[in-house]
């Protein structure tokens, strides 16, 4: 059986069957459907800020036993978080904070790489070192206001 009727001067026609329609499903019209373009990454290629990372470590590492040799201020802006567990006000054991002080050394910029990669498959990778720059710099403010609250 067929049901018909006029709605703002359009007729509209459905067969009626067990159940009929709810009328708003029959008088709105189909919802549109996005497609979602998904950032589609060759591979290795989008490990890139990670390997960077990790080739950038050694060098960096050389360059803090250069910069330790010029004081303590040259050091915390390339390593602040490896010497922020360090700082007294944190209250860490001496060998906890100096083993984590050692690794920070060695995974800031590993880790600095996987959050750009990660950060990079959601925004562009501007967006990734914006952020990334702001956490270092975030971690040398902190650094900072340790250092002047010690005073």
């Amino acid at each position: 059986m067929q049901i018909c009727f006029v709605r703002d001067g359009t007729l509209l026609c459905y067969l009626r069957a067990a159940d009929p329609p709810d009328i708003l499903e029959v008088m709105s019209p189909a919802p549109k459907k996005r497609s979602r373009k998904k950032k589609n990454s060759a591979g290795w290629l989008a490990w890139w800020p990670l390997i960077l990372g990790i080739l950038v470590t050694p060098f960096a590492v050389r360059a803090a036993g250069i910069l330790a040799l010029t004081g303590p201020t040259a050091l915390r802006m390339l390593y602040p978080f490896a010497l922020l567990p360090a700082e007294h006000a944190l209250g860490l054991r001496d060998s906890l904070a100096d083993t984590a002080s050692q690794a920070m050394m060695y995974l800031q910029f590993p880790l600095y790489g996987l959050l750009a990669m990660l950060l990079q498959r959601w925004k562009s990778i501007g967006f990734a070192l914006l952020v990334i720059a702001g956490l270092h710099l975030a971690g040398v403010g902190a650094l900072w206001v340790l250092a002047s609250l010690a005073k």
